[in-house]
């Protein structure tokens, strides 16, 4: 068992060259991303240990946020259009780090995923 100050394994990158990839492609890589942690949060703010504090439900709140204004964009036919949705989520991005304890470890995973992929994606 980890303790609350050591990171999560860093997830694997096994996704294809981002020059190979089409706009569609790339998008579809950062909304499987995004949905990752929107369900990783949202198991997260259903655990029984859920603390409704401020900083805990800013976090949700600007995850959930995210998470809906990039499902209200169009699919993407040009790298500037990926590049929206990538805007879009960034938040997400920053608002999570690793050194939090218990359910929110997978979250940092699912967010470092999403972190790489919109970086390989810019």
């Amino acid at each position: 068992m980890r303790d609350a100050d050591t990171p999560p394994q860093e997830p694997t990158d096994d996704r294809s060259h981002p020059a190979t990839l089409t706009p569609q492609q790339r998008a579809d890589l950062i909304r499987t991303a995004a949905a990752e942690v929107h369900e990783r949060v949202q198991e997260w703010r259903d655990n029984a240990g859920w603390r409704n504090t401020p900083a805990n439900t800013h976090r949700y709140e600007t995850t959930v946020s995210a998470i809906d204004a990039l499902e209200q964009l169009p699919e993407p036919d040009s790298e500037d259009a990926v590049a929206r949705l990538a805007d879009v989520v960034r938040p997400v991005v920053l608002e999570w780090r690793p050194s939090r304890p218990g359910p929110e470890q997978s979250i940092y995973v699912a967010v470092e995923r999403l972190r790489r992929t919109i970086d390989v994606n810019m």
